[in-house]
């Protein structure tokens, strides 16, 4: 998380005639005595509604980088639409207005570029990502690049037979996915914490009925009303100048126009029905033990720029502490564990909270309680002021370090951009993340540090996933996550 601070404080720069009108442009409110556009990046927005963004980087010497990304993925699909996102993203590849069928890897071959959906696209929950990394910024490789970027804004074909075969390709990337056995374990666990979150419900490959029965039409219907200019973003990071780069943006993507209504969001509701303690158990003797506590929480507020990275840096910061204590927990002779690690996932109607645990043989009981108690505690008590002080230079190392560091390539860059882009956020330069750092935490105390884990680790649970090569019942778990933990597991 800090190390994103650092390089992600940074969107809306430019030009000087641009920089400050760029952060309403994108839909950011930011405070520009505290959070300042990185210049060396030109943002903008053409009248069609595109947002874009361009920088030089010379890492590499005379290579280019250019990204598209459509605000939507598998999240806001109906039901008989699962796996449009996805699908329609195979169908880039498949042929174009621009592009016959089955001839992008030749018109690509002589720009050194290999395609394919999984190289060159990608989707998730909430974006659809297109990228090509070229290794020249020649202008008939520029311009077949952006054509084909162009294309799949809105020149795609849904011929039936493409259509039946990206279907039949996704089937078995789908049955792929289920027979690696640790994938599948990961999933069962995922979904008893996830519950019946929507976003438990829509995995971008579909489903076996929902696939069946897509057609062009519906597919069609689904990327008309998504793929749209004001619902997407371009990036160009490379050896040219930036009034090169907004030309090619504007040339290529300004008579872009939206065909028909836009789509409807769906609903980014909260966990619904509360629940408790719960344990799930999975014995499986031929998959390691591993363990996990986790919280589903409602989803980020949203707010002012400032809001959402103070929001951030808290959860780095409490994450950062609560991790410390584990580790001290994990250097005891008597640990039941091997390894005990603190993350966070956020999706569009939830944040999720979790320690993936590694215990030692037989000990899963032992590791779930002791951590669990170790949390019970930092949520009664809150870090003391050595341990925020302690948190708070070590986030703050991991920002500082970003600038000595600051040697990301293009395509890195481009990619970091186009996240942030998407996401509203802005993305700083390194010693501008350093500095906001600084005024948005001067003032921090543990009584701040534990309100933020309060808020963070809340909602549902603790909701503990098990596999255990051994007997173990569900209800063993939760007696450890719910009695005594403090007496029980000798946690200290």
């Amino acid at each position: 998380m800090a190390l994103a601070f650092g390089g992600a404080i940074a969107q809306p720069g430019a030009a000087q005639s641009q920089a400050t009108a760029a952060p309403a442009a994108l839909g950011v409110a930011a405070d520009p005595s505290l959070v300042r556009w990185d210049p060396a990046i030109r943002y903008g927005v053409l009248p069609n509604g595109l947002r874009y963004a361009v920088q030089r980087s010379s890492l590499p010497k005379g290579a280019m980088s250019l990204r598209l990304g459509i605000g939507v993925g598998s999240f806001d699909e109906a039901d008989d639409e699962r796996g449009a996102a996805h699908l329609i993203e195979h169908l880039a590849f498949d042929g174009s207005r621009s592009f016959p069928e089955h001839q992008l890897d030749l018109i690509f071959a002589p720009l050194h570029v290999t395609f394919a959906h999984d190289r060159n696209a990608s989707s998730d929950l909430k974006q659809t990502v297109y990228q090509l990394d070229l290794q020249s910024t020649d202008a008939s490789g520029m311009d077949v690049a952006t054509r084909w970027l162009r294309d799949v804004a809105d020149g795609l074909s849904f011929a039936d037979a493409a259509v039946a075969r990206e279907r039949a390709a996704m089937e078995t990337e789908r049955k792929t996915r289920a027979a690696d056995v640790l994938r599948a374990l990961r999933a069962r666990m995922d979904a008893f914490e996830d519950g019946d979150l929507r976003s438990n419900a829509r995995f971008p490959l579909g489903t076996p009925d929902s696939l069946a029965a897509m057609t062009p039409a519906r597919l069609k219907a689904f990327y008309d009303r998504w793929y749209r200019p004001d619902n997407a973003s371009v990036v160009l990071v490379g050896d040219l100048p930036v009034d090169v780069l907004e030309q090619k943006v504007k040339a290529v993507f300004g008579d872009w126009a939206p065909r028909g209504p836009a789509g409807v969001r769906a609903p980014r509701a909260p966990p619904a029905a509360p629940r408790g303690a719960e344990a799930l158990v999975l014995t499986d003797a031929e998959l390691p033990a591993i363990a996990g506590i986790c919280r589903v929480a409602p989803p980020e507020a949203g707010g002012s720029t400032d809001e959402r990275l103070h929001a951030l840096l808290l959860r780095g910061l409490w994450e950062a502490i609560l991790q410390q204590r584990i580790n001290v927990l994990r250097s005891r002779k008597d640990a039941p564990f091997v390894e005990a690690t603190i993350s966070d996932e956020t999706r569009p109607d939830s944040l999720k909270s979790c320690v993936g645990i590694i215990p030692l043989p037989g000990q899963e009981v032992r590791a779930v309680g002791m951590i669990e108690a170790e949390i019970r505690r930092f949520a009664a008590e809150g870090p003391t002021e050595d341990e925020t002080d302690a948190g708070l230079q070590q986030v703050r190392g991991s920002v500082r370090g970003a600038i000595a560091v600051n040697t990301d390539p293009s395509r890195d860059r481009a990619t970091k951009v186009l996240d942030r882009t998407l996401d509203g956020m802005p993305q700083l330069a390194p010693r501008e993340g350093l500095r906001a750092f600084d005024v948005l935490m001067e003032d921090v105390r543990p009584e701040n540090v534990r309100v933020a884990f309060a808020r963070d680790w809340s909602g549902w649970g603790p909701l503990a996933p098990v596999n255990s090569p051994r007997p173990l019942s569900a209800d063993e778990i939760k007696t450890a996550m719910t009695g005594d933990a403090y007496k029980s597991t000798g946690a200290k």
